[in-house]
């Protein structure tokens, strides 16, 4: 799955979709893989494995992406239906910020010929430079404007620590499993009884062990989860 970083949106482009993610106030929409000629300067940013779903774990900061970043398959149960554990997730800002280098693996159909993403090293006159604009702002600086730099670093750094606590419960507890075909969360006895269920997959799991049931509600709504 190809992650790309434009304008206003993070767009998810497998097949003939495209999950599009706003930039501006964390909207989800599923378009026509066409639809990323559209888009405003798109970049491919590299391969994820899925979508875990989206998150906001505090109502001053912003709504976050979480996506699989490298999966481990740990099995196949009969009938060829992968299970597979995840090892490393990436997770996205959905802010008009920068984001930080995801260290995703790089899509050889927009990266051909590229081992690792090149890094801009500045010059020193650059860097003179930019120390002489830091310095001069920073001495204009009001009292008000203190206050509320105080207020951004704070949150900043609430910011930064409910990100790690994310990345080490999903990187560190190696406890989340799935499979994009088969129910992991219900007995070979009970799949069996509703073998004629017409309904998707993600409706007649166990609630219980449905983990991400609710980062992935917004999905789940547009009709996604059997894609992404």
């Amino acid at each position: 799955m190809e992650l790309f970083q434009a304008k206003d949106h993070y767009i998810l482009q497998q097949g003939e979709r495209a999950l599009w993610c706003s930039r501006r106030d964390g909207g989800l929409q599923l378009r026509p893989a066409t639809d990323l000629l559209l888009a405003w300067n798109p970049i491919c940013l590299g391969l994820v494995e899925g979508v875990i779903g989206k998150i906001q774990l505090h109502s001053d900061l912003p709504w976050w992406l979480i996506l699989i970043r490298q999966k481990a398959l740990v099995g196949k149960l009969p009938g060829d239906h992968e299970v597979c554990k995840v090892t490393k997730i990436a997770v996205l800002s959905l802010s008009e910020m920068e984001p930080q280098d995801l260290e995703l693996e790089l899509c050889k159909k927009h990266h051909f010929g590229i081992n690792k993403p090149e890094k801009i090293i500045p010059s020193p006159d650059d860097s003179k430079f930019l120390l002489k604009t830091f310095t001069h702002i920073k001495s204009n600086v009001s009292a008000p404007n203190k206050k509320k730099v105080k207020e951004s670093k704070e949150k900043e750094k609430l910011e930064r620590r409910l990100l790690e606590e994310l990345l080490k419960m999903f990187m560190d507890s190696e406890s989340f499993y799935y499979s994009l075909t088969y129910d992991l969360t219900n007995s070979v006895q009970r799949q069996s009884a509703g073998e004629k269920d017409p309904r998707p997959l993600w409706q007649k799991v166990d609630d219980r062990f449905f983990w991400n049931k609710y980062m992935i509600q917004d999905l789940t709504e547009i009709g996604v989860s059997s894609c992404f």
